[in-house]
């Protein structure tokens, strides 16, 4: 997948013993119930180590969705510590390795935003853990008191 957001690595590939600093947004679409409605700050610094592509740094997005329990609208914050070591050698081929961020010396920072945030967000959205959700027969949110309707036995 094309990205804009991919980094030219070939001068650590060649053995280059600098940093790369990477500091972009990253524009992430939703997942299982979560939506980013702004772009993700990647801050990253990508280094050549024993043969191995080192990425470290940071991903913070809000991710915002609504509580499968209760239908209320829940707004998390998420901070992402990275700690990635990639296989350039493994890369060269295999677009569908464990490694396809990483495509000759390409490394795609969107397509390695989005796995960490999609490996992150939890697949359930909840407002709270100990969320009550909604009466099943008139539909209150128990969240905000007990509901008085006629309820089956």
């Amino acid at each position: 997948m094309a990205s804009s957001n991919a980094l030219e690595i070939g001068s650590l590939l060649a053995g280059g013993h600098h940093t790369l600093r990477v500091d972009e947004r990253v524009k992430l679409e939703p997942f299982e119930g979560w939506s980013f409605p702004e772009p993700a700050r990647v801050q990253l610094s990508v280094r050549l180590a024993h043969r191995l592509i080192e990425v470290a740094g940071t991903v913070d997005v809000l991710a915002r969705g609504s509580c499968d329990r209760c239908l209320g609208d829940v707004k998390q914050p998420m901070h992402i510590e990275v700690d990635e070591r990639l296989e350039p050698e493994s890369a060269q081929d295999a677009p569908l390795s464990e490694t396809n961020v990483l495509v000759g010396s390409r490394l795609d920072i969107a397509d390695l935003t989005r796995q960490l945030v999609d490996s992150t967000a939890t697949f359930a959205v909840l407002c709270s853990p100990d969320c009550s959700g909604l009466c099943q027969y008139c539909g209150q949110n128990k969240n905000d008191g007990a509901c008085t309707c006629a309820r089956e036995s």
